[in-house]
């Protein structure tokens, strides 16, 4: 085995023993109530049950925004503390709605954009009509300390079924978008998790940090920064599975 990856396994067993996780959560819309033209099951929770959440949340864990988490990843040697970081994917218009909340609460937010759907009337694949997103003047109007904006991809496609050469310009569409937000930061959320070396190797030399959704936590940065899903459907599919296991 090579030096390097020894030296690793080494490291990663000594943070489990100093280094409590630092937990990142993904939601995506939020509503009072269900629409299915607008909305899906899997990746929606309602309001109340949202606020509940992080409010439980709270009791258990300090939020940080993703930047510090980034940060703490990097530099901390040992890492007694709880802490958590909330971000939410695909922009729907609905966030909207629950940001006064988190403000109330002073917890920070990362929000991964899709910018084609900026525009108000491009069509996202896979919904029986084209969900409300949030609108370009909507996006560079949140200016909160507590908000901050990163990428999603141009369009929410898989990364891994794009060429080198679409993923790459995708990722430069993004740039050229968001970069002008006085929030805007340099992390990009695969779409589903999916992503593979290729993908990874462009994020790299973009200075991009990589942002996955494998359901687990992160106690060091080495090569992307784990999530967990807190969507109600999702919670609750996972749920029965591990019954069933």
């Amino acid at each position: 085995m090579h030096y390097s990856a020894i030296k690793r396994k080494i490291v990663k067993r000594i943070d489990k023993l100093c280094c409590q996780p630092i937990e990142v959560f993904v939601f995506h819309a939020v509503s009072d109530s269900f629409d299915p033209a607008l909305n899906k099951q899997v990746d929606w929770s309602s309001s109340t049950e949202f606020k509940q959440r992080i409010l439980s949340f709270k009791q258990q864990y300090t939020f940080i925004s993703l930047d510090e988490a980034y940060h703490c990843l990097h530099r901390d040697l040992t890492r007694q503390k709880k802490l958590a970081v909330l971000t939410c994917d695909d922009g729907f218009a609905s966030i909207l709605s629950i940001l006064p909340f988190l403000e109330h609460e002073q917890v920070p937010i990362t929000l991964f954009i899709n910018p084609k759907y900026l525009d108000g009337t491009s069509i996202r694949t896979g919904y029986a009509t084209a969900p409300k997103y949030i609108t370009q003047n909507q996006l560079f109007a949140l200016k909160s300390n507590l908000t901050s904006i990163g990428m999603h991809g141009y369009e929410h496609l898989d990364a891994t079924k794009q060429t080198p050469e679409e993923f790459a310009e995708s990722v430069d569409k993004c740039i050229n978008i968001l970069s002008s937000h006085p929030r805007y930061i340099p992390f990009f959320a695969y779409t589903w998790g999916n992503h593979n070396d290729t993908t990874d190797r462009i994020l790299a030399e973009k200075n991009i940090v990589p942002v996955l959704c494998d359901g687990g936590a992160t106690r060091r940065y080495y090569n992307g920064i784990s999530r967990k899903p807190i969507d109600t459907q999702y919670l609750q599919s996972e749920l029965v599975n591990s019954l069933i296991r």
